[in-house]
């Protein structure tokens, strides 16, 4: 079903304003007034994901299963907890540095 679509708004905003919905329209994959409607209709709008290195997420994922593992054997010991081992703290270390650069990759677009 064509609807006709002959009335206008017309508004004015400062050129950032403006540059910033543009860049959200793109990132939602639509045009600037299809996403202003959507958003002026409290429609859902649909959520993107900032592209990040492919390689860098299988890491994460990899360590986040030995820090799952250790997790596990760290709540499974029946006398009290060990110290951590040189290893296990430089897995951790590993996490942590994984997990800084994955940060400073999103907050660079």
């Amino acid at each position: 079903m064509n609807k006709n679509k002959e009335a206008q708004i017309h508004i004015r905003i400062e050129p950032e304003v403006k540059a910033q919905l543009q860049l959200k329209a793109e990132a939602s994959g639509m045009s600037l007034g299809k996403y202003l409607i959507n958003a002026g209709l409290k429609k859902k709008q649909p959520v993107t994901l900032l592209p990040i290195d492919r390689s860098l997420y299988l890491e994460l994922c990899r360590q986040g299963n030995n820090l799952n593992q250790l997790t596990r054997l760290h709540y499974n010991q029946t006398t009290s907890p060990p110290a951590l081992t040189p290893d296990d703290r430089a897995m951790l270390e590993k996490i942590y540095a994984l997990l800084s650069q994955t940060l400073n990759q999103l907050l660079e677009r």
